[in-house]
């Protein structure tokens, strides 16, 4: 973000040194007494406030500003102010005096960054002591913030930039060799025929990011325990997509590093206001428009919900202090693009919102978020003790196999997000955290595009599926952490010799309004409109289907059983009961296929595809605790024993009624409130199940109060 981090960069220290004695009292920690949607101190689109005119601000102009920026569901300012001191003075004075809270910018602590190694190693004696120095000098200013409610204190999305970050300095050497037993190798192409040295330094080079943000931590802590700290993490570098594009390398992920470095972690705002960084064809046409939000924020939501850490979203706006390039006629006749992608962010669990630069410059932009915000502000302070309920269905993030073979893991999202559509819920299980064979806790795995897995998560795998767990897979790993042949997972699906190729995609295509092109794509970039297809045509556990595959995975049977087979005569869906449990194989790339059913224009197809997933998880009675009917509306609920709040959300759908179904809520469900006009909401019960019909009209959010039966 060139704007952030213009801010973040020139936040200016020194004087504010002057204002801070040693034994002063830390600054007191604002409590949420609303939902904490903050902004900055912009010009407005309309009212009273100010405008965009040059010059001093009047206080009239500048309290006329912090009351319409209050108007529209706004709880929080950002600080520092772009404005002159004694007007930046005044704006934050008067904001908190509105009961505003204030989120600050100290600029990054921690003393490294992407793309050089840090001049101080976090290895070294020296480090600590220059960290804390450069903490006290960074604090400083927060003496004067009444109602501080957290501070950024980290460099914004970080990412390890390629090679061109590793040092080799002798602190490095030393550590590597403690941890893992022998010399660091002076290059790493040498040990890329290496798995496990190639393994061992890859995670190495990336936990050298960790393990200089618990010691800053540590230090702010020590230094300053009153303040949440956040860390924003990016939008695809560390969620699959750091190979073939900035990261030039496979390396990072948000859970892999952990979260005992922060109060809270934002994640930032790319997806679906702009671009959102797929690979190939699907940048090109980036259909469904929400699967990589929703891919992201579960990757997000498992990191803060396993680390007991908040959640945060920087969501764009259509201001040209962001980014103008990307400004033309489409995204200004989106008028609701900031309503529908802030209301998503809180229904997916997120705590915290924060614009990315300013208020939409558009009337009709600014209208619309104010709507949205103020009706999230009817519910309020009660989301926060409301989380996002962790759906019965994972899907793995396979870290193993994202370094070994180096391939990006982010189109996945497609798959993530067709899931997510047929079941009505999923979240992320890491790799990391299968540990044994509960899984922590979920009913139903899927594992897509995974062809590598480390032997003993395969193992737990099986044991879960005996166990009574399910599995749907499009793809059966055969390889071990080690890149050795892997047979459990074969005897799992009870199949033999099974196929995991699928389209190689390059490239990030960027709409550029006036100059819109690729990056990160090279010359050689493969031919996408060249792959394998097959057809399918019959039943399966009820769906019909005909249906065109587009990179077919065929596989010989052993003990599993076919359930449909394709025009060549390959298992297109396979079932194997084992033990208690059951798993499902389809015998083709559902990313592939499912984005081709976008290309062509087919819904009649993506519903079958829908269909199939969902009949997979009837057969299996597992159900979700929401679903709904119409896959454009998204349905999500947040919920605690007490209360809920169920968000429908239009993503662009053209028929604007859904159907809903709660089921095995924390609660149970005795009344449901619209919270837009405080009007009940008829439903229907049928044993445990209750189903609710509402319409979701596009560029509208709605958010319904789920209240209990009452207690005799």
């Amino acid at each position: 973000m060139s704007i952030r981090n213009w801010i973040l960069h020139s936040v200016l220290l020194g004087a504010a040194l002057n204002q801070v004695a040693l034994g002063q009292k830390p600054p007191r920690v604002a409590q949420p007494e609303r939902f904490p949607a903050c902004t900055q101190f912009a010009p407005v689109p309309s009212g009273k406030g100010w405008q965009g005119e040059e010059g001093p601000l009047t206080e009239s102009v500048m309290r006329a500003t912090v009351d319409e920026i209050l108007e529209h569901g706004f709880y929080g300012l950002e600080s520092p102010v772009r404005r002159p001191p004694a007007e930046a003075k005044f704006i934050l004075d008067y904001a908190q005096s509105r009961g505003m809270i204030v989120v600050h910018h100290t600029g990054p602590l921690e003393l490294f960054g992407r793309d050089r190694p840090p001049k101080v190693c976090v290895y070294s004696r020296e480090y600590t002591e220059a960290v804390r120095e450069q903490v006290q000098r960074a604090l400083a200013p927060l003496a004067d913030l009444r109602r501080l409610y957290a501070v950024f204190t980290y460099q914004d999305e970080p990412f390890h930039w390629g090679p061109k970050s590793f040092g080799y300095n002798a602190e490095v050497k030393a550590e590597f060799k403690k941890r893992y037993g022998y010399e660091l190798p002076a290059d790493l192409a040498a040990v890329r025929d290496d798995p496990r040295k190639w393994l061992d330094v890859l995670n190495f080079r990336s936990d050298y990011f960790a393990d200089g943000w618990r010691q800053v931590h540590k230090i702010i802590k020590e230094t300053d325990p009153s303040f949440r700290t956040i860390l924003t993490h990016d939008s695809h570098n560390t969620f699959g997509a750091g190979y073939g594009s900035h990261a030039e390398l496979a390396i990072d992920d948000v859970f892999h590093w952990g979260g005992d470095f922060a109060d809270m972690f934002v994640f930032d705002i790319y997806p679906y206001m702009m671009f959102d960084f797929r690979f190939g064809e699907p940048a090109r046409l980036p259909k469904p428009r929400i699967s990589q939000t929703h891919y992201c924020f579960a990757q997000m939501r498992n990191l803060t919900q396993t680390y007991g850490k908040q959640l945060g979203f920087w969501f764009g706006v259509y201001n040209p202090a962001w980014f103008k390039a990307f400004m033309g006629p489409e995204l200004q006749a989106k008028h609701w693009a900031e309503r529908e992608m802030s209301t998503t962010a809180v229904a997916q669990g997120a705590d915290f919102l924060l614009t990315g630069w300013g208020i939409p410059s558009d009337n009709k932009h600014w209208e619309s978020l104010g709507e949205g915000l103020r009706l999230i502000q009817k519910a309020g302070r009660n989301l926060l003790t409301a989380p996002k309920v962790k759906a019965k269905a994972c899907m793995l993030f396979p870290r193993t196999q994202y370094l070994q073979l180096q391939e990006e893991y982010f189109n996945v999202g497609l798959s993530f997000e067709l899931f997510l559509r047929a079941f009505g819920e999923l979240d992320i299980l890491h790799e990391e955290q299968v540990k044994d064979d509960r899984l922590e806790g979920y009913q139903v795995l899927a594992l897509f595009d995974v062809k590598l897995l480390p032997r003993e998560v395969a193992q737990r795998i099986a044991s879960f599926v005996h166990k009574g767990g399910v599995v749907v897979a499009d793809c059966v790993p055969s390889l071990d952490a080690e890149r050795r042949p892997l047979a459990t997972m074969e005897e799992l699906f009870g199949v033999k010799h099974a196929k995991t190729e699928r389209i190689r995609r390059t490239g990030h295509y960027i709409p550029n309004v006036q100059r819109p092109g690729w990056v990160y794509r090279t010359a050689d970039a493969p031919d996408e409109s060249v792959f394998a297809t097959d057809k399918l045509s019959g039943t399966a556990l009820g769906q019909a289907l005909d249906l065109v595959l587009v990179s077919p995975r065929p596989a010989t049977l052993t003990d599993g059983v076919a359930l449909a087979t394709t025009a060549a005569g390959q298992p297109a869906v396979v079932e194997r009961r084992i033990g208690h449990g059951q798993a499902f194989l389809l015998g083709f790339c559902m990313q592939d296929t499912y984005f081709k059913t976008w290309q062509d224009d087919q819904p009649r197809a993506r519903d079958q595809l829908c269909g199939l997933l969902r009949a997979m998880t009837r057969e299996a009675r597992v159900r979700s605790h929401v679903w709904s009917a119409n896959p454009d509306v998204e349905a999500s609920i947040r919920a605690n024993k007490d209360e809920g709040f169920l968000f429908l959300i239009n993503h662009e759908a053209q028929q604007a009624n859904t159907q809903v179904e709660l089921a095995d809520l924390p609660l149970a469900v005795g009344r449901i409130v619209d919270l837009a006009d405080d009007r009940p909401v008829e439903f229907q019960c049928q044993g445990d199940v209750v189903r609710l019909t509402m319409p979701v009209p596009l560029g509208e959010t709605k958010l319904l109060h789920v209240l209990p039966r009452p207690t005799r």
